[in-house]
């Protein structure tokens, strides 16, 4: 049976199904989002009767209209830890703003570098919030240039970015936190929110509840530099010196002279080893070890190995040679942790 072009199933438990997930996705839509700021709202009663046996007209009363007013309410989301050398500029540490209202909103917003609990602060005046335009991934100098979120849409996040210069003369395991708050703002009128895209919107205060118009209604939680509806939430980031460091160590790990024994005589082999320990986090770059042979020894051809692999004197793949008198082991891009265990031979002469 067909009514208004749809096939209602003969299966009316089935029918019943597809109605209730129906309406649950709609609602489930509804509750996510929430009214529109601005919403216009009204309601009609009728009343129906009889005089004896005679059907009357129809009396109807509707209620004068309300509209919905402005919810504010927003979240910074935070707790990331971010790897940093010390001494580095420019670190970028990513935070998360969600406009929790019912409409469109303009976010202001402001970094606070000075926090206790830490080992240290980013420099003074150094901390900047930029927004991500979505265009890469992370924070890109060239494109997150703006400075406040537009018009982010009710039910909408934003990735924000803290850029800061680190320290110099901090260990490794140091930590700085630093704070992201975002201020709601915009600009709205009897009716509700008035766009203003590329311009950052007023800021928002309480009002008094007034049914035909859209008021302003903070329900926004505090943050860690804030208190609850405020119109406003903040959340903190940490930096980590986790930057790679590396230490170096030559120890003499075996003599042997002509007649077996260990006596530092001529013609002595003297076994040099190099330990390089690449420590903490993150990577070093163009790691290279050079060791000039010392003074009154002639080195002993092919004798360098490394991480117990032999190698060759040339210049070759495998970045390790002989030449001008100093041994030299190319190790290039190291990432932490890592050891690296170089031996060669020398005779005394």
């Amino acid at each position: 049976m067909k009514y208004s072009g749809c096939h209602i199933p003969r299966n009316r438990t089935g029918w019943i199904k597809v109605w209730f997930l129906m309406s649950l996705f709609v609602s489930q839509i509804s509750w996510a989002i929430g009214t529109l700021s601005g919403t216009s709202i009204s309601n009609t009663a009728t009343v129906s009767y009889l005089l004896g046996a005679v059907p009357q007209p129809d009396l109807s009363a509707t209620s004068a209209a309300v509209l919905v007013d402005e919810k504010i309410n927003l979240t910074v989301t935070g707790g990331v830890t971010t790897n940093v050398a010390a001494g580095s500029t420019i670190q970028a540490t990513p935070f998360t703003v969600t406009n929790n209202a019912n409409s469109a909103l303009d976010f202001a917003l402001t970094v606070t570098d000075v926090i206790g609990g830490d080992q240290f602060d980013p420099l003074p005046l150094s901390c900047s919030a930029f927004v991500e335009n979505g265009t890469t991934p992370n924070y890109q100098a060239g494109q997150d240039t703006a400075t406040f979120i537009d018009e982010l849409a009710a039910n909408a996040s934003a990735t924000v970015y803290a850029v800061c210069d680190i320290p110099g003369s901090l260990a490794l395991g140091d930590t700085g936190f630093v704070g992201l708050t975002a201020i709601a703002q915009g600009n709205f009128n009897a009716a509700g929110y008035v766009p203003s895209t590329g311009v950052l919107g007023g800021l928002l205060a309480e009002a008094a509840a007034n049914t035909a118009s859209v008021d302003i209604a903070l329900a926004d939680i505090g943050g860690t530099e804030d208190l609850a509806r405020d119109a406003k939430h903040s959340a903190h980031n940490t930096y980590l010196i986790g930057g790679a460091a590396v230490s170096v160590a030559k120890t003499v790990t075996s003599i042997l002279d002509p007649n077996g024994t260990s006596v530092l005589m001529p013609g002595a082999v003297i076994t040099y080893q190099i330990t390089v320990d690449v420590t903490g986090s993150g990577s070093v770059t163009n790691l290279t070890i050079n060791d000039p042979l010392p003074a009154n020894t002639s080195y002993v051809s092919n004798s360098i190995s490394l991480d117990g692999v032999p190698k060759t004197d040339a210049i070759d793949a495998d970045n390790v040679q002989f030449s001008a008198n100093t041994v030299t082991v190319s190790l290039g891009n190291v990432a932490a942790p890592a050891n690296h265990v170089i031996t060669f031979r020398a005779t005394i002469n």
